[in-house]
């Protein structure tokens, strides 16, 4: 098969022409829709940013089998950049939030929009900071990886507070950031399972011992999310009914009085929890990557259904316009991961 190369600039065009349809499907007046810009956001800030972060949490951990997958998870770092700026683009849809008619000190559209770009853009400096680091250098780039942690973990925090905990102002849950930037490293494991299988996790730069040993790994690590996951909704659900707190609560029970909304929390939990906890308990399934690929797949399905559930009722999108925003962001990085060697150094000392 003939493979297309791309340099740096063409790369970037790529990106802006992705973000350019984006937009056009948004507010081309194609169809009636509403919110599939936020839903299209919410869910790429967490696949991307769970990528690079998940590559930092390796790197300082000193785990092995990043460096199966180094770079394929590093040349994310310019979809940060286009994420930003489509974000930026999602100030005429204010008017979704509750609060825009009513502001206060924290909750008004200007700094709404100053502080989550700023944290944007924090996390694409720290982000493409560290990719270039890690993938120039053998050694692991520990100080890059922490500040580009700090930079994910509050960011996402923030994400999830701002963009999704007050469509339903005044709905409040304490654990909601904690819950998404988890996410979004569980995210970033069910991409490089995904990798792994596709990609076969960078033959040309491991034997296929090496290879299969980190396919383990991160088949471990997938397993070790769902687990994490579970307990993170357990003790959500703890909460709401131990304390039964009405400013807690009523968010919850809006959603489950709705047939599809409680049909798509049931198929959430089976694609995030109980698909990964029982498909790989088993040692034989963590050693076959098509199987892992497709427990993989429906995590990514199930962090997306949740994206809706949450999103749902307050911004009504059309279906067609979030499919095709998602599917053209989702070709984006996959031109970065063929193009990766015009946005990443090489490495100087070859591969960890």
């Amino acid at each position: 098969m003939m493979l297309v190369t791309f340099k740096r600039r063409d790369l970037y065009l790529l990106l802006l022409l992705a973000a350019g349809l984006v937009l056009l499907f948004e507010y081309g007046k194609l169809t009636p829709n509403r919110g599939a810009l936020l839903l299209t956001l919410v869910f790429w800030s967490g696949l991307a940013q769970g990528c690079l972060a998940l590559a930092a949490a390796a790197e300082l951990t000193r785990a092995r089998w990043i460096a199966s997958l180094r770079r394929e998870l590093l040349c994310v770092h310019p979809l940060l950049l286009v994420l930003a700026l489509l974000f930026l683009c999602l100030a005429p849809r204010l008017d979704l939030y509750p609060w825009h008619e009513k502001p206060g000190p924290w909750l008004n559209g200007p700094f709404f929009l100053v502080r989550n770009l700023l944290l944007l853009l924090a996390v694409w400096w720290t982000g493409r900071r560290f990719a270039l680091s890690a993938a120039a250098r053998a050694e692991p780039c520990q100080r890059d990886a922490v500040l580009f942690l700090f930079a994910f973990v509050a960011c996402q925090s923030l994400l999830a507070f701002d963009l999704v905990m007050s469509l339903a102002y005044p709905w409040m849950s304490s654990l909601l950031g904690a819950y998404f930037f988890v996410e979004a490293l569980y995210a970033g494991v069910a991409l490089a399972a995904l990798l792994f299988f596709v990609l076969g996790g960078g033959k040309q730069r491991q034997a296929p011992e090496v290879i299969g040993a980190h396919h383990r790994d991160v088949a471990r690590l997938l397993f070790g999310f769902s687990v994490l996951w579970g307990g993170l909704f357990f003790a959500q659900f703890l909460l709401l009914w131990y304390g039964n707190l009405p400013e807690e609560t009523g968010f919850i029970v809006a959603r489950l009085q709705s047939a599809g909304l409680r049909n798509l929390a049931l198929l959430v939990i089976l694609a995030c929890f109980v698909a990964p906890f029982i498909g790989l308990m088993a040692r034989r399934v963590k050693e076959r990557p098509a199987l892992v690929a497709l427990v993989a797949l429906a995590v990514l399905a199930g962090l997306f259904g949740e994206r809706l559930f949450f999103i749902l009722p307050e911004a009504p999108l059309h279906l067609g316009v979030t499919l095709f925003q998602n599917l053209v962001l989702g070709m984006g990085w996959l031109v970065l991961v063929h193009g990766q060697g015009e946005v990443l150094p090489e490495a100087v000392g070859g591969e960890g």
